[in-house]
């Protein structure tokens, strides 16, 4: 019988295998150096480093699964969506996207800070944080409200970063929201995670048990790794010298049955 990607028992036998070899080729590929290009350093330096973090992950997420683990591996897959999304959005951004990026991580950092200050003291909560200091933005500063039409345009993409439902509206790919806020659903406290762990046995009995019960069917996270990982690998690879990662993507893709030119929901603009 022909195989067929799709959500059937030979998709799911050939997945971790797959995702397995492309963290593999990923250390390989890591071993060997990444040539960054000299346009764009910063932004690809970025991307180098959410794309080692979807890797280690998904090898957290596959040591995970093998062992039985179910629903203790959805934070690891929600995260991992998240950070191949942002990194196809500031691959797609450049250096607007690296300006949001700095902003972001700048402006969190000086919330948490204000929140642990005693307003009327001006004392830290923490004490072991009175030594740090937020200082000045690191570069264009979105805190207040500009005529200017590129602030407005940093303040879209701004949203679009810190709002997960309108970077995937962004991309045309609303269903993968609805797919993250159910992943969130078995994230943080609900009673998903509390059923997990309990069955009723009737008459007033539960039985609690040591791991969550087993997933039924075929499960969309296992199926759906390996492209997350090819997703990732073609961002970073698009954006270094010579491409060097897409050749075991192209491999991993024509093994698994899906089209490696619609991995991305957008081009990707041209690396110089």
């Amino acid at each position: 019988m022909t195989y067929e990607f799709g959500y059937n028992p030979k998709t799911t036998r050939r997945a971790l295998p797959i995702a397995r070899k492309l963290i593999a080729d990923g250390d390989m590929l890591l071993a060997q150096g990444l040539e960054l290009p000299v346009e764009n350093r910063e932004i690809v330096r970025a991307l180098a480093g959410w794309w080692r973090h979807v890797n280690v992950l998904a090898e957290d997420f596959i040591n995970r699964v093998e062992a039985g683990r179910t629903i203790t591996t959805t934070p690891i897959y929600r995260s991992i969506v998240e950070h191949v999304y942002k990194m196809l959005w500031l691959a797609s951004e450049g250096a607007n996207g690296l300006a949001v990026l700095d902003f972001s991580t700048w402006n969190n950092k000086k919330i948490l800070l204000e929140e642990l200050t005693d307003p009327n003291t001006g004392k830290r909560r923490w004490p072991a944080l009175d030594h740090i200091e937020i200082g000045a933005p690191p570069g264009v500063d979105l805190s207040h409200a500009s005529a200017d039409p590129e602030i407005a345009r940093l303040k879209v993409l701004l949203t679009e970063f810190k709002r997960f439902n309108k970077l995937t509206a962004r991309f045309g790919e609303e269903d993968m929201y609805t797919v993250y806020r159910h992943l969130c659903d078995y994230t943080h406290a609900s009673a998903y995670t509390a059923d997990a762990y309990t069955e009723d046995l009737g008459d007033g009995m539960w039985a609690i048990r040591t791991d969550a019960k087993p997933s039924d069917g075929e499960r969309a996270d296992v199926i759906w790794l390996p492209i997350l990982l090819m997703q990732a690998g073609l961002v970073l690879s698009s954006r270094l010298k010579g491409d060097p990662f897409r050749k075991q993507i192209k491999r991993a893709a024509f093994e698994y049955d899906v089209p490696v030119t619609r991995l991305l929901p957008v081009a990707l603009p041209a690396t110089d």
